[in-house]
């Protein structure tokens, strides 16, 4: 009877961590399609083929830029995230980040939740 118990809290344990994985690839799947379109939007605008409604060429609008600044801010974050992974110790300074709920700081937006993103939102209008 033990042997079952201890089956199902191991089947428990790798369907939860199934689930986890699951849901970082699907994150890491978003930051990976935002990043194209940003790249493309950057691309186009290099190359002159950036067109407004007219068919005319512009240049990004302000949202654009703000846009292309958070992904690049975006990028870095997971070139940290992997590099944090990578260090000997690196799993103890992320835990010490989420206990201090500074996660925000050191993760994309596509893996932060609704609440996070908007308490970043709050700060910068306070800012």
């Amino acid at each position: 009877m033990k042997y079952l118990k201890s089956v199902k809290g191991l089947n428990k344990l790798v369907n939860k961590l199934k689930s986890r994985f699951d849901e970082f690839m699907d994150k890491l799947q978003k930051e990976g399609r935002e990043t194209k379109e940003v790249f493309d939007l950057v691309l186009k605008e290099s190359r002159g083929e950036l067109l407004d409604e007219n068919g005319n060429k512009r240049k990004l609008t302000n949202d654009e830029k703000n846009q292309v600044k958070e992904q690049a801010g975006d990028i870095f974050k997971v070139i940290g995230l992997t590099s944090l992974s990578i260090l000997p110790g690196g799993t103890l300074v992320f835990i010490l980040l989420k206990v201090f709920k500074q996660e925000d700081k050191i993760l994309p937006s596509s893996f932060l939740s609704e609440e996070q993103k908007q308490k970043k939102l709050d700060r910068k209008k306070d800012s």
